[in-house]
């Protein structure tokens, strides 16, 4: 089955605004085992519009459309596909009145350049957007379905998980040249991506009805395993069997599949194991504390954080004693290590946690160049230390830094080391 996808707006062939709902669309797709034939953007020019909505709709068996369904002068994507389509645009009085008592609940004026959501190509069905305006709009023309939706992220997400998604998923079962397949996302940290490639490629070829394909979502590399079969369920076990030798070539780098996020499943291995954890970092400036808190329930195990830039702070916050400090300075293995045993001191959990380095642009020496960081995390049983040499700018070296100290706690929980 060819899906493709057509996303409209200026602001996205500007760079004023990043296309993230692609991605998630994408995304949520190979979840039902199909992945995106191609993408294409255009701007807020109805020639450009028209012309590729009567260009794609001829090569695709789907085609979702995003943006351009707005009440704004630039909102044209409505119109075009009525223009393309080859029907009237004609006023949908349920829509209609629906945004009017919308606005009304909300003690909004209803200006006439909202009634241009209520405006429908002749013919099409109507989806009702439950979390905004404008409604989405669905279209069968020859063998090509177009679903037409908002670009407001949220409006999008929305609509893709519950109509959009649903109703590929039942054009794909009807499909009579239908090719089943199972898809699976391993999620892996601290492994980069060439290297993760290399250590799957012999698996490629022991397994030949699987798809081997990558994708960076930094820090992390996800590797996707696309698997066909006649029925479902020789699709399901070349799946299952890729799935198995590359957790095993992967590990302990993978920490999650799917929709699994890094910081859900550290949080989850904490709640197993009735631990908490306190954390005290420098360059990262939060970062950590922000990911720790992230899941729901992060409170259970997460007790608390202290962001110590200044010296003054290292001692009166985590404890740092003032002549570590001056015999050894902010960024040195002493430091983290009191750091961490300091705030799991004060914090009384289970774990500390510690970050203290240079990210830079500026601050770095010979002896300690931009990019060094080190890590501790006082246990118990003692305190365990890392240095690393984090490569990148600024904002990539705090982003790794993060990662690389919520990973070492990750494999201290999973007892396979730092």
């Amino acid at each position: 089955m060819r899906i493709e996808i057509l996303c409209t707006g200026d602001e996205l062939l500007t760079g004023l605004t990043t296309d993230t709902n692609s991605p998630y669309f994408m995304g949520k797709l190979f979840e039902l085992g199909e992945m995106v034939a191609r993408s294409q953007t255009v701007g807020d020019v109805r020639e450009h519009i028209i012309e590729a909505l009567a260009s794609l709709r001829s090569q695709c068996d789907a085609l979702l459309v995003s943006g351009g369904l707005g009440p704004t002068a630039d909102d044209l994507t409505a119109e075009c596909a009525a223009t393309a389509a080859g029907v009237r645009l004609v006023e949908n009085t349920e829509v209609l009145a629906e945004l009017k008592a919308r606005f009304a609940r909300r003690n909004f004026a209803f200006t006439p350049n909202n009634a241009k959501q209520a405006l429908i190509p002749e013919g099409a069905e109507v989806v009702r957007n439950p979390v905004g305006t404008a409604p989405m709009f669905i279209q069968r023309i020859g063998r090509c379905t177009l679903f037409f939706v908002p670009g407001v992220p949220r409006e999008y997400r929305a609509l893709v998980d519950g109509e959009v998604l649903p109703r590929i998923a039942k054009l794909i079962e009807a499909n009579p040249d239908r090719v089943f397949r199972a898809a699976r996302l391993l999620k892996t940290i601290g492994l980069a991506e060439s290297h993760l490639d290399a250590k799957v490629a012999p698996l490629a070829k022991i397994h030949p009805r699987v798809t081997f394909g990558f994708r960076t979502h930094a820090p992390e590399n996800h590797l996707k395993l696309l698997a066909q079969g006649a029925t479902q369920r020789e699709a399901d076990e070349a799946l299952a069997a890729a799935e198995r030798d590359c957790r095993e070539a992967l590990k302990p780098h993978i920490f999650g599949a799917d929709r699994d996020s890094f910081a859900s499943v550290l949080g989850a291995l904490l709640r197993e194991r009735g631990a908490t954890v306190a954390v005290a970092e420098s360059c990262t400036g939060g970062s950590v504390c922000e990911l720790l808190s992230a899941p729901a329930g992060a409170s259970s195990y997460f007790i608390g954080g202290a962001v110590v830039y200044g010296n003054a702070m290292k001692e009166k916050w985590a404890g740092v004693r003032p002549d570590t400090l001056r015999a050894h300075g902010a960024v040195s293995k002493e430091v983290s290590i009191e750091l961490a045993e300091g705030v799991r001191r004060a914090c009384e959990a289970t774990y500390g946690l510690s970050i203290t380095g240079i990210a830079g642009p500026s601050g770095g020496t010979p002896d300690k160049p931009v990019g060094t960081v080190h890590f501790a995390l006082a246990t118990s049983a003692g305190t365990q230390w890392q240095q690393q040499r984090m490569i990148g700018d600024r904002e990539r070296i705090r982003l790794f830094a993060a990662a690389h100290a919520l990973d070492m706690l990750r494999r201290h929980l999973l007892g396979v080391g730092v």
